[in-house]
């Protein structure tokens, strides 16, 4: 009886140390399969985020949407928690199918913001409207204080420069007056809610009567791959 209980015990141990030996090398190897892909935003800054009826915004134009959604959260993070702001980033908010963490929220927000300007401009476009040259000029001073308000490691990473700013600019300006302008002639029966989050990016009204006009493609491995609150700011 004791050598049968030895020899299961022996057994009992072969197989504990082949679950561990199992277990190590799983973790081995996920470790190495991450270090050995993971995403480099440099390499990706002329792929396509998302193309709206043929007009293509790639990841170093969607860069300026990036910072500007990243600087305004990182001020939040910063008063949630100073000495780590990542856990703010990282906060989630339960709210049914809805729930999702800071970072998701901010990815959403600039890219419905980015869409919005899309949309906004061409429909100001098709209607004959532009910028004078007055605003113009001020757009390019905007543009220039824009690039210098960058340090040179976020200027390096999102890889843009102040002639791609000036065209964001001028863009977000001739689709702001617009969405303005469209706001008091919008027909906004049966719709409840902030008229201005209905006619944003990504608003129920936007969505339904703007943006179903256009072709919306997204490149959505891409967009997965983009670590916000990571980008321009807690950088390791």
């Amino acid at each position: 009886m004791a050598g049968e209980g030895k020899r299961k015990l022996r057994q009992s141990v072969r197989i504990l140390t082949g679950v561990i030996t199992l277990v190590l090398l799983l973790a081995f190897s996920s470790v190495f399969y991450k270090q050995n892909h993971k995403f480099s935003y440099g390499e990706h800054l002329d792929d396509a985020v998302l193309t709206l009826s043929g007009q293509t915004v790639t990841l170093r134009e969607f860069g300026y949407y990036i910072y500007e959604v990243e600087a305004y959260t990182q001020e939040q993070a910063l008063k949630y928690n100073a000495t780590d702001p990542l856990d703010y980033w990282n906060t989630h908010f339960s709210a049914g199918m809805d729930s999702q963490f800071i970072s998701e929220i901010a990815r959403d927000t600039a890219i419905n913001t980015c869409i919005g300007d899309l949309v906004y401009a061409d429909m100001a476009g098709r209607e004959g409207r532009s910028l004078t040259e007055q605003e113009e000029q001020q757009i390019q001073k905007e543009a220039g204080d824009w690039i210098r308000g960058l340090s040179k490691e976020q200027k390096e990473v999102l890889g843009i420069e102040e002639d791609l700013v000036c065209e964001i600019l001028k863009r977000k300006k001739l689709a702001k007056d617009f969405a303005y302008e469209y706001s008091g002639r919008a027909d906004l029966t049966g719709y409840s809610g902030d008229v201005t989050e209905l006619l944003s990016g990504g608003g129920d009204y936007f969505n339904d009567h703007l943006l179903s006009r256009y072709e919306l493609k997204k490149n959505e491995k891409l967009i997965g791959q983009i670590s916000f609150g990571r980008i321009t700011v807690n950088r390791e």
